[in-house]
């Protein structure tokens, strides 16, 4: 594992750091290519996209820092140095949503238009942040008995957060390929779905689907409720308003469908 990849004089290019940089950059590239690509307005796609990553980096950082709150009282300065690492991924969709629609609000892009964009934005920036975390050692699995008990690829030896190398189940991996199958999943979608907007709920459930279930291998201290890690907790919210995004998109889409941009306006 490799948390840090090297300097350049006194900054330290941390591995996490580097790959949530590209997935912030890479988006927007790929946001204002399709922007041009629909709209003939890649700047008012790129302005979007920027406000949509504010308020997913605020909203990921205030839910990590909630449900750290015992050692982040500790240790308030900790609080805004987002750049170590600590963006709750449940946190930055709802944030990031928020923004996209004052962000639509205010015309610069078609709220629909941009979640089938991100539709293939949320899983492939996912992949990179799973990869991250198994580089950083963050979200790790538990530990098990022998890696003998398992078949190669679901346990490895790998390091906790403090960097106590044992056996366990690979949280991370689990993430990144289930990620990297979603992308694919989001790519046929967008073939064989023609109503705009629905496909990113749909990979935002199989998204929170994933995290919910890899929640049972992960071996990070978090609070419980029940029977159940509180960020599994909020997978299943996820999971619920994601089920309630595509019925709602659906829904808008057809009323477009029947009556246009002005009848839908109406109603």
């Amino acid at each position: 594992m490799a948390s840090e990849l090297g300097r350049i004089g006194p900054l330290v290019i941390r591995t996490y750091t580097l790959l949530l940089d590209i997935v912030l950059v890479g988006g927007l590239v790929v946001l204002g290519w399709q922007g041009h690509r629909r709209e003939q307005n890649a700047g008012a796609w790129v302005d979007a996209g920027l406000i949509t990553v504010v308020g997913g980096l605020i909203g990921g950082r205030l839910i990590h820092v909630a449900l750290y709150a015992a050692y982040f009282r500790e240790n308030p300065v900790e609080i805004l140095r987002v750049w170590t690492g600590g963006i709750d991924w449940h946190g930055a969709v709802l944030g990031g949503l928020l923004a996209l629609g004052i962000a639509a609000l205010r015309g610069m892009a078609r709220f629909r238009a941009f979640t089938d964009v991100a539709a293939f934005l949320l899983p492939a920036g996912a992949a990179l942040i799973y990869t991250g975390c198994w580089m950083t050692s963050c979200g790790h699995g538990r530990e098990v008995v022998s890696l003998a008990a398992y078949p190669p690829m679901i346990a490895q030896e790998l390091p906790d957060l403090y960097g106590v190398i044992a056996p366990r189940l690979a949280s991370q991996l689990y993430g990144l390929l289930w990620s990297l199958i979603l992308v694919g999943i989001a790519a046929l979608l967008a073939r064989r779905i023609s109503m705009e907007g629905v496909g990113f709920w749909l990979i935002l459930l199989l998204t929170a689907v994933g995290a919910f279930a890899i929640g049972f291998t992960r071996g990070d201290a978090i609070a419980m409720i029940g029977g159940l890690r509180i960020d599994q907790a909020l997978d299943a919210g996820l999971i619920v308003a994601a089920v309630v995004g595509f019925v709602l998109a659906r829904r808008q889409t057809r009323l477009y469908t029947l009556y246009g941009p002005a009848g839908f306006i109406r109603r």
